[in-house]
């Protein structure tokens, strides 16, 4: 079973517009899809976990003229769960080509991220996960961030955002979480290039839902 570690870039056109709304709008930090279906109907059903402003969010929802239903379900104070069912775009069936027929896994979450990249993992057979990567259009950017064999437990990190992960790796590269404790939050939020406050909330955060994961109540 080989693994792939997979950012592409897709171009403006087929884009999904609540994508779009991602990369231009600071009240979203981050948008993971993690679970989906389609109906004989052409409709698409995804669930997202989306770190931002619920209120901002679903008003941009609200535009787009191919979701058909929506709902939304708070998960705590700056993150929650979009439930979306839309039609089936030209697009979608474009980005999803590369998987057809192929004998691959894609692993939630897929990360759409404010950068314009999605981020996703596949895992199958060698020669399938080989022609996911070459499937994609020429208009596409395609990125292998990683290949290999898939050894991975569960991804903790895929519940932070992209600030938060960043914190912790700061934090324990420079000895924050050692015993003793080598370093303090002033010199992670000095490695940051932030305020001492505002890196003290990554890592409370960050650490929040980890430990929420831990003991079951985090998802």
């Amino acid at each position: 079973m080989k693994y792939l570690r997979l950012a592409v870039r897709e171009p403006p056109e087929s884009r999904n517009p609540m994508h779009t709304f991602v990369m231009e709008r600071d009240e979203v930090t981050l948008t993971q899809l993690w679970n989906w279906s389609t109906t004989d109907e052409a409709v698409d059903v995804v669930l997202f976990r989306v770190v931002g402003d619920r209120g901002v969010y679903t008003a941009a929802l609200e535009e787009v003229p191919f979701v058909t239903a929506y709902e939304t379900v708070r998960l705590d104070e700056e993150s929650f769960y979009a439930y979306v069912e839309h039609e089936t775009r030209d697009a979608d069936r474009g980005f999803r080509e590369p998987f057809v027929d192929r004998r691959v896994l894609t692993l939630p979450p897929i990360e759409f991220a404010s950068d314009g990249e999605t981020r996703m993992e596949v895992v199958g057979r060698q020669t399938d996960v080989q022609a996911v990567v070459d499937g994609f259009p020429a208009e596409f950017e395609v990125r292998v961030d990683r290949i290999g064999s898939y050894e991975h437990g569960l991804d903790g990190g895929a519940l932070l955002t992209g600030r938060q992960r960043e914190a912790v790796a700061v934090a324990l590269e420079l000895g924050y979480y050692e015993v003793p404790r080598s370093a303090s939050v002033d010199a992670v939020a000095a490695e940051l290039g932030c305020a001492a406050s505002t890196a003290a909330d990554h890592l409370r955060k960050a650490q929040a839902r980890l430990a929420r994961q831990a003991v079951g109540t985090e998802r």
